[in-house]
C-alpha cells in the first residue's frame, strides 16, 4: 500500500513539475488600467487588470478611453494612452547568460517608454519598431504617437 501511494504521489510531483516548466515565464506585470485595456494572448483576449502578467508575443491594446501602465522584468516601464496597440514582440532578460534583448512593435496610439537594465547593458540590444521607423534605444525616455 505504501509503496502504491508513493509511486502515485512521485508521479503527480513530476506531473506538477512538468505544468510548472510548460508555462511561459512573464516578462512583466500590468501595474495600472484605466478605462478600456486588454491584452491578446494566443487569440484570446484578456482584461487587462493590476497584476496580470505580460508574456512575449503578447499585444497590448487600449480602448477610448483608456490606459495601460506595464513595469517589465528588467525595470523598463510602458505607458499606453487611448487607442494604443503594442506586440511584445522580444524579451529576453538573463544577464547573468549575457541574454538581453528587447523589440517593442508599437502599430498605434500614444506610447512612453522608460529604458530599464537592457537599454543600459546593451543599448544595441533593445529597439521599438514602427510602421514607419525603427529606434534603437541607448537607456533613455521615448514618447511617441502613431497614427495610421
Amino acid at each position: 500500500m505504501r509503496k502504491a501511494l508513493w509511486g502515485w504521489t512521485l508521479c503527480a510531483l513530476l506531473g506538477a513539475a512538468g505544468l510548472a516548466q510548460a508555462q511561459p515565464k512573464a516578462i512583466g506585470l500590468v501595474k495600472v488600467v484605466t478605462g478600456e485595456a486588454t491584452i491578446m494572448r494566443e487569440g484570446s483576449r484578456l482584461v487587462a487588470e493590476p497584476g496580470l502578467p505580460v508574456l512575449r508575443g503578447d499585444v497590448l491594446q487600449t480602448g477610448s478611453p483608456g490606459t495601460l501602465g506595464v513595469i517589465l522584468r528588467d525595470d523598463t516601464t510602458l505607458s499606453l494612452g487611448s487607442g494604443s496597440e503594442v506586440h511584445m514582440a522580444e524579451f529576453v532578460f538573463e544577464p547573468a547568460e549575457g541574454k538581453l534583448g528587447m523589440v517593442l512593435r508599437v502599430s498605434r496610439g500614444v506610447v512612453s517608454y522608460l529604458s530599464g537594465k537592457i537599454a543600459k547593458l546593451a543599448p544595441e540590444a533593445a529597439r521599438i519598431e514602427t510602421p514607419v521607423a525603427t529606434l534603437g534605444i541607448r537607456g533613455t525616455r521615448l514618447a511617441a504617437r502613431i497614427t495610421r
